[in-house]
């Protein structure tokens, strides 16, 4: 008879439970409190701001700024306007953007500068001249004015020449002049000559016409300093 053994199994180790560290546990109910309270702040803050940039830019407005150099005394046209958007602040006066078809065609009082926004100041007080002053063609012969040097709102002399048989002498009285600012400075044609518009006195636009219509003037260009 064999003897039989039984083999008792090996005890089984119990499985370790993690360590928990000294001083671990639930976050207190203060520090939640807290945590919350710092996050509604937030975004309370984040909202604000928000707010205040889609204020601002709701309280924007359009005007007009100078797209390009243009000279005193020249006619302005759209291609000389841009616009800009500006807070709409009571301390500035520019033009609005809307009111772009009112200054087409009226004349710079002053040299206007790339960047700078329009003002009423700025601009002639309608699209015609300024009170008092009329509109004059004169044509010049080539070499009697400095037709390269000239520019809309020099201002300049217009000077009646003599003719082919008179003589000019000093003991003699001084030629007649005009005062006139230009306005416009045409091409040359064919034979040089050049038709170049003034605004002069009304009281003198008659006579200049009248001189004009003979060739017989030159126009002198007053110091620009």
């Amino acid at each position: 008879m064999k003897n039989s053994t039984s083999q008792i199994p090996a005890p089984t180790a119990a499985p370790m439970r993690p360590e928990t560290p000294i001083g671990a546990g639930p976050v207190p109910r203060r520090r939640k409190r807290s945590m919350l309270v710092l996050g509604a702040l937030v975004t309370l803050v984040g909202v604000l701001g928000t707010s205040m940039l889609v204020r601002s830019a709701g309280d924007r407005v359009d005007v007009l700024a100078v797209a390009r150099e243009v000279p005193a005394g020249q006619e302005i046209t759209a291609e000389d306007l841009t616009t800009a958007a500006l807070p709409n602040d009571p301390a500035l006066a520019p033009v609005k953007a809307s009111e772009k078809g009112r200054v087409i065609g009226r004349r710079a009082t002053a040299p206007l500068h790339r960047g700078e926004l329009l003002t009423d100041a700025q601009l002639h007080g309608g699209k015609t001249l300024p009170a008092g002053q009329e509109l004059v063609a004169v044509e010049v012969q080539r070499g009697a004015a400095p037709v390269d040097a000239l520019a809309p709102g020099d201002q300049v002399k217009i000077v009646a020449t003599p003719g082919k048989d008179e003589q000019v002498s000093k003991k003699g009285p001084a030629p007649e002049e005009i005062a006139a600012q230009i306005v416009k400075v045409g091409a040359p044609n064919a034979s040089g000559a050049v038709v170049v518009q003034v605004s002069v006195a009304g009281t003198d636009s008659s006579l200049l016409a009248a001189r004009a219509a003979t060739g017989r003037v030159a126009i002198v260009l007053a110091s620009k300093g």
